[in-house]
C-alpha cells in the first residue's frame, strides 16, 4: 500500500488499527493491587515499526512543565499531531535525581504513547478503587487486640472472683488475660458505673 499521499492523521489512524490486530501481550504486573500493564517495551518496537511502514516520525520532548510527544508526517513535514501530559515527580526508593527523572521520563513517554495511540488498559483506578478501604476492614476485623495489663489490673480491683469467673463465662472466655481491649473496657465501664449509681 502507498502511504505517501494519505494525510498524518489517516496514518495514525491506520497505525492503531495495527497496533489493535498485533494483540499485544502485557507483561508489567502489579502484584499488590492484581493486575497486569503494558510496559513501555510491550508496544515501542511495534509502534517505531508500525510509524516506519506508514511514514510517520515521533519525538519526545520534556521541560519542568510538560512532557510532549509530537508526530510528523514524514511524507507532508507540515502535518503534525501534539500531545501533551503535565510532568510530576517521582519518588523512587534508592534512585539518585537522574534516576528518577529517568522513571518520569519513561512514564511519560509511555502514557503518551498509549494515548496518541489508544492503546487500551482497563482502568487501574476503578479496578482498585475501595480495594485498600475493603483490605484495611478485612484487616481491623482479623486484628484482636488483648485487654492491656492496665485492665486486667483494674477488673481484678473491681469484681471478686466469683464474679470474674461470671464475666468471663458471659464473653465465653476461660481466663482474664483472653478478654479483648473492648471487652475489657466495656466490663470496667459497668462496674465503674454501677458503683457510681450506689
Amino acid at each position: 500500500m502507498d502511504y505517501s499521499n494519505m494525510s498524518i492523521w489517516k496514518k495514525i489512524q491506520i497505525v492503531k488499527q495495527k497496533i489493535l490486530e498485533a494483540n499485544l501481550k502485557k507483561t508489567g504486573e502489579n502484584k499488590f493491587s492484581g493486575f497486569k500493564y503494558y510496559e513501555l517495551a510491550d508496544f515501542t518496537p511495534t509502534i517505531i515499526n508500525l510509524c516506519n511502514e506508514v511514514g510517520l516520525f515521533t519525538k519526545f520532548t520534556f521541560d519542568n512543565e510538560m512532557a510532549t510527544l509530537e508526530i510528523i508526517n514524514s511524507d507532508k513535514s507540515d502535518q503534525k499531531e501534539i500531545y501533551t501530559s503535565p510532568m510530576r515527580e517521582l519518588q523512587l526508593k534508592g534512585c539518585n535525581d537522574i534516576q528518577a527523572l529517568g522513571g518520569v521520563e519513561t512514564y511519560s513517554r509511555r502514557y503518551l504513547y498509549m494515548s496518541a495511540f489508544d492503546i487500551i488498559e482497563n482502568d487501574m483506578f476503578d479496578s482498585v478503587a475501595g480495594k485498600e478501604e475493603k483490605t484495611y476492614e478485612k484487616n481491623t476485623a482479623k486484628k484482636i487486640v488483648k485487654a492491656t495489663s492496665t485492665q486486667i489490673l483494674k477488673l481484678k480491683q473491681l469484681y471478686s472472683v466469683e464474679e470474674v469467673a461470671k464475666a468471663l463465662e458471659m464473653v465465653k472466655k476461660t481466663k482474664l488475660e483472653d478478654l479483648t481491649v473492648q471487652e475489657a473496657s466495656s466490663l470496667i465501664s459497668k462496674r465503674m458505673k454501677k458503683d457510681e449509681e450506689k
